[in-house]
């Protein structure tokens, strides 16, 4: 059967290339790493000792774990997600008086969790988010060396909403997850002062994605004001010369179900770091985790509505749908699917902090950190065949599209943050802790959507470390996020402009949307000889 690839295809690489970044962006970032210490002390942990978790936090404070031991973490977290879709007054001016939207004046929120599993492939919910992970480290007696490796998930971040969810038209159900299944980690005590550190992480990348799609917009405005004039007429002779009613294609109407899961087995980054501690007071730490450059691959599948079927097969039967038959969909098919593949860049990060102790009782941790999110101003997703659309749209548009590939500008900044900790010694065997971070955004507003509802977000955390006995800690902690955006109506042509050419993709177009997040994530980890 020949595969033909309508315009939807634009929508799917939209909503692709909006899971693929968008995800990550400062909501995901080291809160699902499972460190309870660095969860306690809001991630302020740069010039700190964080156990087997300094593999990532800092590979140089791994010389503090002498001789054998091993660690056990469970973590485990719960996500609410929320969006209101609220009309303004003059709602439907842009689609000719309509204005019957059932998504004007709802809410939404996400209802489960989600993971991705390697090997299984796809969303799969879970009735709780939990992962328990591990890592080991070995310090030869009388050696400057420590080696170490570490389970742990830099990215997870995965929900589902309702069949009948507003906000499934960007999102009924997300992953985006990365777990660095391994991480050979050499640190060298330079002296009693100075240690290095060194990891090298190998990663699984994955993100799956279903959703449903329609185009509220002027041409489908349009398109259902003429389909209301002109359908209700038995028989109507111009059907001959423009026939429009063989389905629905209004603003409104659902269109297809796009379904999309890509992954990369083996995405290898590393970390360098140094920790200097020239007194009992002070420390000084700072690490650079390197970018990692990825090519995922996978299968989309989109499954269309009756109404987008009957539609193109009406339109096709007509005068001018036979002269422009080579350019439009003919709604043969209800489904398509086939291969494609996304080049994306994992961004690089640094953070230095120093460690202050003014009492013997009490620390002080504070870090100033970098993330390259600037390395997402494009992306590039290709397909493993010549496409009907990239063709047309490589002819309009040669810098952003060829007749196998298309380009899209995403436009994120890179951001600086910083994040504080405390941690008060009650006795020689209990500490309590507690930290605060702020997350700046890395997208603009310009840019914001529902699909990752993430404006600028607030990090509290608490917790505890107790030392069970000499060669025994058990450390817990818990991290509260919030973040809440606002997107007035036009203002963010990812989500709610109704222009005409903003027909991919905003699915709430002229609609005001406010999104709030709240993540509850505890973790606990049991470290041990052996």
């Amino acid at each position: 059967m020949t595969m033909r690839i309508s315009p939807l295809m634009r929508a799917i690489i939209g909503a692709a290339l909006l899971c693929a970044n968008s995800a990550q962006a400062q909501l995901a970032q080291n809160l699902t790493i499972g460190s309870p210490k660095a969860m306690a002390l809001g991630n302020a942990v740069t010039a700190d000792f964080t156990g087997i978790d300094s593999v990532h936090y800092n590979p140089a404070a791994l010389s503090k774990l002498k001789g054998r031991q091993t660690t056990v973490k469970f973590i485990t977290g719960v996500m609410d997600i929320r969006a209101d879709f609220d009309a303004p007054a003059d709602y439907g001016s842009n689609f000719l008086g309509l204005n019957d939207d059932s998504v004007a004046n709802t809410s939404s929120s996400a209802s489960a969790a989600m993971m991705y599993l390697p090997g299984v492939g796809g969303a799969t919910e879970l009735p709780v988010l939990f992962a328990p992970l591990a890592g080991l480290s070995v310090n030869p007696p009388g050696s400057k060396f420590t080696f170490a490796t570490n389970m742990y998930t830099p990215q997870a971040l995965g929900f589902a909403r309702d069949d009948d969810d507003p906000g499934r038209y960007q999102g009924k159900e997300l992953v985006i997850q990365r777990l660095t299944y391994f991480s050979p980690s050499l640190a060298y005590q330079v002296n009693d002062e100075l240690s290095l550190g060194l990891s090298v992480g190998f990663s699984h990348q994955a993100m799956a994605l279903n959703q449903d799609f329609r185009a509220p917009g002027i041409l489908t405005g349009f398109i259902g004001v003429a389909q209301d004039a002109l359908c209700i007429v038995d028989d109507n002779p111009l059907e001959l010369f423009l026939n429009i009613c063989g389905g629905e294609l209004g603003p409104f109407t659902d269109i297809a179900n796009i379904d999309i899961d890509m992954q990369q087995t083996l995405s290898p980054t590393w970390n360098l770091g140094f920790l200097w501690e020239p007194s009992d007071w002070f420390a000084l730490g700072a690490v650079y985790q390197s970018e990692a450059k990825m090519r995922l691959k996978g299968r989309y599948v989109v499954d269309y509505s009756e109404d987008w079927q009957g539609f193109w097969q009406g339109l096709d039967s007509s005068f001018i749908g036979a002269v422009f038959n080579t350019l439009t969909p003919d709604g043969l098919f209800d489904k398509e699917q086939g291969n494609v593949s996304l080049n994306m860049t994992y961004p690089a990060h640094f953070a230095s902090g120093i460690k202050l102790k003014p009492h013997d009782r009490w620390q002080i941790n504070l870090d100033i950190k970098w993330t390259d999110y600037a390395a997402w101003d494009k992306f590039e997703l290709e397909f493993d065949r010549q496409l009907d659309v990239l063709t047309i749209a490589s002819l309009f548009s040669p810098e952003n599209a060829t007749s196998t590939s298309i380009i899209l500008d995403r436009g994120y900044e890179s951001v600086w943050s910083w994040a504080v900790g405390v941690e008060y010694q009650v006795n020689d065997r209990l500490s309590l802790r507690m930290g605060y971070e702020p997350r700046p955004s890395a997208i603009p507003g310009n840019k914001a959507d529902v699909l990752a509802p993430l404006g600028d977000a607030q990090l509290y955390g608490l917790g505890a470390g107790y030392q069970w006995d000499k060669d025994t800690v058990i450390d817990i902690g818990f991290n509260y996020l919030v973040s809440k955006q606002d997107i007035p109506a036009r203002s963010s042509c990812n989500i709610n402009c109704s222009d005409i050419d903003s027909m991919v993709y905003n699915p709430y177009a002229d609609l005001n949307v406010k999104t709030s997040v709240k993540a509850y994530v505890l973790a606990l980890t049991y470290r041990t000889t052996f």
